[in-house]
Order: structure tokens, then C-alpha cells, then sequence
């Protein structure tokens, strides 16, 4: 009987259903382990030109860390956990100063960007594929985050704010809280990857980490992608070469600081390559929803943009022509802005599965996330 039980338990988790999350204390299982080093990131670029820091399998389970560089003076990384009372013995200092001296300069801004951690080669993606990341669980590297602003940086403020700024966050990781005002004000943990994303095409060269666009993911910001969320890719390159970093420990939509509560994590992801299955636009699932993306410099492009990926889906998936389509988007679809920062600005719209009474099975089925 107990043979049975384990075998039926080995099934369900090699067929990718996750009926709810293991406690922060448990080690969930993976197939490899990517930890960040100045040799296993980019400095803030995707780009085919990267040798593979890890080849994997589809289906296969990664564990991988990436590090936060907010709030850092480059020049002198030490001063910012000095002045903030963190333990330069933490494991998480170590990994960020190594990498901050010895990772190379971004080739397109001539600085340490943030890092990415990457790329991962994906055995069997080609161009003209699809990449699927499920998100099986993210946690805590370590318990502080930082949140900063800066003259410019394209938020929506940037003409008020006179100088580099940053707060530092501490975490509560046993209840699971950011402490903004002590004994007050506490804030629900969600953390995610910032920065989810693949090469571009050989011919387009590297992509900054800034924008995202719909050729190669990245800086989508998106708090969807939390524990539970679901992003396809379209590949570009043989073996996709997948790149995150940008961790957050929360994050309200729009980002409005540029950046928000940055922080290292520990991700565990699981990558599915779908042959032949193309796409115009990265897009993301959840447990409870279907998600589509507009990006561009103006919002009024960015709406137009999610809204015709909405009614196009709307109408492969349920046989609807254009009219009844944009009706149904119209009455039960809402619209976000998720990046409201230029270049690149990102809204997204949330279609709810409860309107289909009919739905597959979804892999995920632990608890939401705490806004929801």
C-alpha cells in the first residue's frame, strides 16, 4: 500500500500538477541547480551571443537563485549594507560583491546593469517554438528589500524628484510581511522575477534588460508571475536561452518608482518546450486567469494591443466572431497597467476562466496570492 502511495505521488509530480506549495523549510524537488556567480549572469542584457551557463531538458525542474543590486553604490557596495546595519557575513553579500566586481560591464550602457541569471539552453527548442515557465514556487534569499527612485528612469514622477533615493524594507519572513512603518503599516509578501525572458534573434543582436518587448519577454514586472503563474515565450534561437533576475518582494501595479521592492530570490521553475506553436506576444496563466500584454510608449497603443490579443484568443477558443468577441472582452475582461514607465509601457488584461464552463486541467492548485 505504501509502495502505491508513493508511486501514485511520483506520478502526480512528474506530470506537473502541484496540489499545494511545500513550506518555506522544504526543499522542493528540481532537476538542477543554478546559483548566481559573476560566470553564471549576464550584466543586464539578453542576448544568443551568451554561452549557456546550463543545458536542461524539457520538463526538467531548475532551482536557481538571482541578486538583487538595488539600492548599491557600485563604487563602494559595502557602504549601503554598512549603513543599513546588514552582516557582511550573509551568504546573499557575498554573492552580490562578487558579482559586482567581477561581472562585466553592460556592452550597451557601459555600466554593471542588474543581473540576469543565464542563459539556460533548452534541449529541443527552435525558433518557431514555444516556451512555457511554470512558476512552482519563489522564496526569500534574504530578509530585506530595497525601494528607490531617481531623476528621470521614465516614471511618472521622475520631473519631481530631485535625487537618487532608496528605503530599505525589512521582511518578516515568519508571517510573511514587509515592514513599511513599524507596528503600523505591513505589507503581504508575493514575491516574483521582475525579468522572465529569452534570447532575440541572432540578427537583432542584445536587448537591454529595460523595456520588454513581444520578441523576447523580460521586464514584464508582472506580480502574476508569483508562485502558481504560467509565462509562454515564443523561441527565437535554438535552445531559447532563457535569462531572469529582477526579483520582488511585492509589488503594486505600474511599478510607479522604477524600481519597486527589489530583492534576491531563490526561484524554482519548470520549463516545457511546445513544438511548432508560435506566438506574436509572450503571455501568462494562472489558476484563475488567461493574461495578455500590450507594450508600447503609449498607453493608447498598449490598450489596443492587449485588446486584440484578448478578442483573437476569445475567438479561437470559443468559435466567436469578431462582434461577439470585443462584446465579451468588453463586459468581463479588465484592463491593468502593469509597467507604467516609459520606455515600454505595459498593460495587461485578465480574462477569468469562470467564464468557460468547460476548462482543462491547470498544474497549480495551491493558494492565491495574497491580493487575491
Amino acid at each position: 500500500m505504501k509502495a502505491t502511495m508513493i508511486r501514485s505521488a511520483w506520478m502526480a509530480l512528474s506530470a506537473g500538477l502541484l496540489a499545494a506549495p511545500a513550506r518555506a523549510d522544504e526543499e522542493l524537488a528540481y532537476d538542477h541547480y543554478l546559483p548566481t556567480r559573476w560566470n553564471t549572469v549576464s550584466p543586464g542584457v539578453y542576448s544568443a551571443e551568451y554561452a549557456p551557463v546550463l543545458r536542461i531538458k524539457s520538463g526538467d525542474r531548475v532551482k536557481l537563485d538571482i541578486v538583487s543590486f538595488s539600492g548599491l553604490n557600485r563604487a563602494n557596495p559595502k557602504k549601503f549594507y554598512v549603513d543599513n546595519g546588514i552582516p557582511l557575513d550573509l551568504p546573499i553579500v557575498a554573492d552580490v560583491m562578487e558579482i559586482n566586481d567581477k561581472m562585466p560591464a553592460n556592452p550597451f550602457t557601459g555600466n554593471r546593469g542588474g543581473p540576469l541569471t543565464g542563459p539556460i539552453y533548452v534541449e529541443g527548442a527552435e525558433p518557431g517554438d514555444m516556451l512555457e515557465v511554470r512558476v512552482l514556487d519563489v522564496r526569500f534569499r534574504a530578509p530585506f528589500g530595497v525601494n528607490s527612485t531617481s531623476p528621470g528612469n521614465g516614471h511618472p514622477l521622475a520631473d519631481l524628484v530631485p535625487r537618487p533615493w532608496s528605503k530599505k524594507f525589512d521582511l518578516d519572513l515568519e508571517r510573511s510581511v514587509a515592514i513599511f512603518k513599524k507596528g503600523e503599516i505591513e505589507l503581504p509578501l508575493a514575491p516574483f522575477m521582475g525579468q522572465m525572458g529569452v534570447a532575440p534573434p541572432v540578427k537583432a543582436g542584445g536587448f537591454t534588460s529595460a523595456p520588454p518587448t513581444a520578441v523576447h519577454g523580460g521586464n514584464f514586472d508582472l506580480q502574476e508571475l508569483t508562485r502558481g503563474g504560467t509565462l509562454y515565450l515564443p523561441v527565437n534561437v535554438p535552445g531559447a536561452l532563457y535569462f531572469t533576475g529582477n526579483g520582488h518582494a511585492l509589488q503594486g501595479n505600474g511599478e510607479i518608482t522604477n524600481p519597486s521592492l527589489e530583492v534576491s530570490l531563490t526561484g524554482y521553475l519548470q520549463f516545457i518546450v511546445h513544438k511548432g506553436r508560435t506566438l506574436k506576444m509572450p503571455r501568462v496563466e494562472t489558476a484563475t486567469h488567461y493574461v495578455f500584454f500590450g507594450m508600447h510608449d503609449s498607453l493608447d497603443e498598449g490598450v489596443r494591443q492587449a485588446t486584440l490579443e484578448v478578442v483573437q484568443f476569445l475567438q479561437e477558443k470559443e468559435g466567436l466572431d469578431f462582434y461577439d468577441a470585443y462584446a465579451l472582452a468588453s463586459v468581463s475582461v479588465d484592463f491593468t497597467v502593469a509597467r507604467a514607465l516609459i520606455p515600454a509601457q505595459m498593460v495587461y488584461a485578465t480574462v477569468p476562466k469562470h467564464l468557460f464552463k468547460t476548462q482543462p486541467a491547470y498544474w497549480y492548485e495551491g493558494p492565491l496570492p495574497p491580493k487575491y
